[in-house]
């Protein structure tokens, strides 16, 4: 790295992490604050711990904008001070003396897909099944999600009631298709395990519905083409394990509208956007949030293109340069929200609704750029 690197360098990265700590500590107190009357009581060590958890995805959704502010404080500062004109003087030319952020935007770009990836699933899945344990006085609040139809590993998972305090589901039932053959399983009583779902007392089924279309010398040939296998172990004791990817605190977060982010990785949601067995809402669901796990990390080089012209062309001062980075942000988030909602409706392609704000902002960034080329 060389003496300008290390000099932008540490000129950029002071910012840079004020604006993280800053975003980032408003974006998981926006989303305390309207809870906070039901966490009232809460152990101060659990609820940091559970303000902590929210951190990591509060810090992917802020990069983009501090990063917009460091540049924009950085270059801002730089050209009222004569110092970018000194540089180019040098001999340096603008382009050059700008690369230092490009490195950094592909950093965090790369840092953001790792997050998406690796560290987000587990951190957000702990969030909303801990905030459920803080709202209830103990467990996991798995009971919240009796009664429904909860898509599980290409599977239908559906309980009557939840016990409070073991978590164990009673009355269980789980289905699956396989084009017109059905597969059915019931429970009295399942328990989430580390590999899966561990079924007692179980009987399994398997029945294909297109036998019923044929002829057949007899009901009893008509029957036993309908029932291709009947499972029901004797002794309640004996188990049958499910293996699915999703936990407990998966399920919980996803399904119980409890308003937090998803918990699957960028993989485990291209996986489900292709599950014949989902739903084609569930699908669509999928394919955006697939899409958007992408597309968050690279705003970073998107919103950067826009800010190194603007801090040129307009950020005079250190008000003015967070007023640029506030609308730039509020811009591309609106761009960005508005996409997924069209997307999701379907009046788009996912990939159109979901890429166009980042792709918009860099086509005005580019032509900023040119711009500001020109008049220098």
């Amino acid at each position: 790295m060389k003496k300008l690197d290390r000099y932008l360098f540490g000129q950029a990265i002071g910012a840079l992490l004020f604006g993280l700590l800053l975003y980032s500590s408003l974006a998981v107190i926006s989303v305390t604050l309207p809870r906070l009357q039901w966490v009232v009581g809460t152990p101060l060590a659990k609820l940091f711990l559970w303000l902590l958890l929210q951190m990591p995805f509060a810090l992917v959704q802020t990069l983009p904008i501090a990063l917009v502010l460091s540049v924009i404080l950085t270059f801002g500062r730089m050209a009222t001070s004569n110092e970018l004109q000194a540089i180019q003087a040098g001999g340096i030319s603008f382009r050059r003396a700008s690369m230092i952020f490009v490195y950094i935007g592909a950093l965090l770009t790369a840092a953001a897909l790792v997050m998406n990836e690796r560290v987000l699933p587990e951190t957000n899945a702990k969030v909303g099944s801990m905030y459920w344990q803080l709202t209830t006085g103990g467990g996991s609040g798995l009971w919240r999600l009796a009664a429904q139809d909860i898509s599980l590993s290409g599977y239908k998972l559906y309980f009557a009631s939840a016990d409070r305090a073991t978590d164990e589901l009673n009355n269980v039932r789980i289905q699956s298709w396989d084009g017109q053959k059905q597969t059915v399983i019931f429970a009295e009583r399942a328990r989430f395990v580390e590999n899966g779902l561990e079924l007692f007392d179980y009987q399994l089924d398997v029945v294909d519905f297109s036998s019923l279309n044929k002829d057949f010398p007899s009901n009893d040939e008509r029957l036993k083409a309908f029932i291709l296998n009947h499972n029901h172990p004797a002794n309640a004791d004996n188990s049958l394990v499910i293996t699915t990817s999703e936990s407990y605190d998966d399920l919980i977060t996803r399904f119980s509208q409890g308003g937090f982010e998803d918990s699957r990785s960028i993989s485990e949601a291209l996986d489900d956007s292709r599950n014949a067995s989902l739903s084609e809402t569930e699908r669509r669901q999928a394919q955006v949030l697939f899409q958007r796990k992408i597309a968050e990390p690279f705003a970073n080089l998107s919103l950067l293109l826009i800010a190194v012209p603007l801090s040129l062309l307009y950020a005079a001062n250190r008000g003015v340069a967070f007023g640029l980075s506030l609308i730039v942000t509020l811009v591309w988030y609106v761009l960005f929200t508005v996409g997924q909602l069209l997307a999701q409706a379907g009046t788009v392609p996912v990939w159109l609704g979901v890429w166009s704000s980042n792709g918009l902002l860099s086509l005005i960034g580019i032509y900023l750029l040119i711009y500001r080329t020109r008049k220098a």
